[in-house]
Formats: structure tokens, sequence, C-alpha cells
């Protein structure tokens, strides 16, 4: 497992692999086992916290890796488009976070 993440965080992977099997399906796994987490345990300031690292570090890596596997992909648009999308994915990841975390304040201060 880490010679493949040192693959990709390279760049040397190939860019369809790093997109669609890390980046999408991967990111639906974790929020499948996130899901499952606050549905058996509810949400808590821990699991919240655990959450955001986790997260946090996936979306650093898969950026990182996307955006230099980027660099091979050929016709050079799929690149482009595929940097675009992992932006707004993890865009999308940092407000959902924030916006789960001030909900949780709002709760917690209730």
């Amino acid at each position: 497992m880490k010679a493949i993440v040192q693959r990709y965080w390279r760049g040397d992977g190939p860019l369809w692999r790093v997109f669609w099997l890390w980046g999408v399906v991967g990111s639906w796994l974790l929020a499948a086992v996130f899901l499952l987490a606050v549905q058996g345990l509810g949400i808590s300031w821990p699991l919240y916290l655990i959450t955001a690292v986790i997260m946090l570090g996936y979306t650093v890596w898969i950026l990182v890796s996307v955006w230099r596997c980027a660099e091979h992909a050929q016709p050079e648009y799929w690149g482009a488009i595929a940097r675009a999308l992992t932006v707004a994915w993890a865009l999308n990841v940092i407000l959902v976070g924030a916006f789960l975390g001030l909900d949780l304040l709002g709760a917690s201060l209730a």
C-alpha cells in the first residue's frame, strides 16, 4: 500500500486509475464508512475530529496525486478536466466539513 501511495504522489501512475479508482470510488467508500459511523454512534466532536483528520489527509493526497498524474494525460485536456474536478471536490470536502463543524458547534451551544 505504501508503494501505491508513493507512486501516485510522485505522479507516476495512470491518471484514470488515480482519478476514478482512488479519487471517486475511494471517496465514496470513505463517505460510506463515516456515514455508518455517524448512524451507529451519532455525531460527536471526537468522531468529527477523527473524520476531519482522515479526510484532510486523503484530500491532500488525492489532490496532489491527480495533479501530478495529470501531467502525462493524453489527450492533454483530460488532465485539465481531472485537475479542475479534483479541486472542486477538495473545496466541497472543506465546505461540507466546515458546515458540519458549525452545525455540531451550534448543537453543543444550544
